[in-house]
């Protein structure tokens, strides 16, 4: 279809936009530009009558309203294809257990009959290890050590038992799930951050296994702490900081005392 097809950006606005005016139409596809503008300037001003309304509404009108919306909400949802739907695509977007999926269609649907029913339909689907594993594997490429990774699959109520035997899997025998590839581009990104050599071990070691991993990749990446210091105290005064705001900051960032003065006064003497 040719056309104007907005940007991502836009279509998060709009859809944000919509929402707020109370809309479900969900237009994605204009003739052209001069349509879109004009579309977006009428749930603009749908959108502020709106937010007059809520303004000049009371506590109990408010409360009221809030009611209102959250029983279409379930009345939408007591619906077995809607509601599958949806849990399809949390599904996807989530990857939870299954006792976090049935909590979130109860939330939604308020009907254990029809929750029921789609979790039945949904069976095939619901191997929890497997999720599990697919999750942790997808952290573990990220760079993220177990203890990362146990507490968000816990985070997505997966079962204790689930969440050791995917730690098995991921684990080498008594060693680390680390890769030291991917350890070094996080040491990079976290340097660019402002973090200390110190901040960055605690952050990236999950466990005493980890240790040798870590180590690796920061004498493999790390600048030392005086460049990534240098970097970090140009950044924040850049920002305006100075005196013991700055020294504060910089501690935080896991930043010797002794160091961050020595380097101010340096600085000074420049």
């Amino acid at each position: 279809m040719s056309g104007y097809t907005p940007s991502a950006r836009q279509v998060e606005a709009l859809a944000k936009l919509e929402a707020f005016a109370g809309l479900r139409l969900n237009r994605r596809e204009f003739a052209d530009r001069a349509e879109f503008q004009a579309y977006w300037d009428s749930i603009a001003t749908r959108g502020d009558a709106a937010a007059k309304r809520r303004a000049s509404e009371t506590a109990t009108e408010r409360d009221a309203r809030q009611e209102r919306r959250e029983a279409r909400i379930t009345a939408h949802y007591q619906d077995e294809e809607k509601l599958f739907a949806y849990a399809c695509g949390y599904l996807a977007r989530y990857q939870p257990a299954s006792a976090k999926l049935r909590a979130q269609l109860v939330e939604k649907s308020g009907s254990a009959e029809v929750v029921e029913q789609v979790m039945a339909r949904l069976a095939e689907r619901l191997d929890d290890d497997a999720r599990a594993l697919e999750l942790g594997e997808g952290l573990q490429r990220q760079g993220k050590n177990a203890q990362a990774i146990r507490n968000k699959l816990r985070q997505r109520r997966f079962s204790a038992e689930s969440i050791e035997r995917c730690l098995r899997t991921l684990t080498p025998e008594g060693g680390s799930l680390l890769d030291v590839a991917q350890v070094s581009r996080t040491v990079q990104r976290l340097e660019r951050k402002g973090l200390s050599q110190r901040a960055m071990l605690a952050k990236l070691r999950g466990s005493a296994a980890d240790g040798e991993v870590v180590a690796a990749a920061m004498a493999q990446s790390s600048q030392g702490d005086d460049p990534a210091l240098r970097t970090a105290l140009a950044k924040y005064q850049r920002k305006g900081l100075t005196g013991r705001a700055l020294v504060q900051r910089l501690l935080t960032k896991g930043f010797r005392y002794a160091d961050v003065t020595r380097i101010i006064a340096a600085q000074a003497t420049e």
